[in-house]
């Protein structure tokens, strides 16, 4: 009987340690946070509302940028503000209707507590991991007690 246990705390501690390694993995790849931008050439980039403008004034087409995701330091060029005192009324009429706030706040308060709490997967993956290690402690120290 003492090689049956030992043989099942050796297989409870690698089942454990690979899960604290797969964990910590999973951990470091959340831990980047990113945000969308658009780039031609890979090097500079530039805001969606940017890229709308472009194409508005023909400074380029719908194909020409590609969406891609960047570290949050990274420095985006946002939209130009043109006075409008020289927009055309049409123009006018468009951007007043795309500033209208959205009709569901669902969408904006996921995004504000990503942003808020970057940190929280890792330090859920660390309780997981904690409680784990404490309850392989507690039982290996009821059977020596028995």
């Amino acid at each position: 009987m003492g090689k049956s246990k030992k043989i099942i705390g050796a297989v409870i501690v690698l089942f454990i340690s690979l899960f604290i390694l797969l964990t910590l993995l999973a951990a470091s790849g959340f831990g980047i946070e990113t945000k969308t931008a658009y780039t031609r050439d890979g090097i500079q980039y530039i805001s969606k509302e940017r890229v709308d403008e472009n194409i508005r004034y023909e400074y380029a087409k719908p194909g020409d940028y590609r969406e891609v995701q960047v570290p949050l330091n990274t420095i985006v060029v946002g939209a130009s503000t043109i006075p409008e005192i020289y927009m055309p009324e049409e123009e006018k009429e468009t951007e007043i209707v795309e500033n209208s706030p959205p009709k569901s706040n669902q969408t904006a308060s996921a995004s504000s507590s990503e942003n808020k709490y970057p940190y929280a997967s890792l330090f859920i993956g660390l309780l997981v991991i904690g409680g784990l290690v404490f309850f392989v402690a507690s039982v290996f120290s009821g059977r020596d007690r028995q």
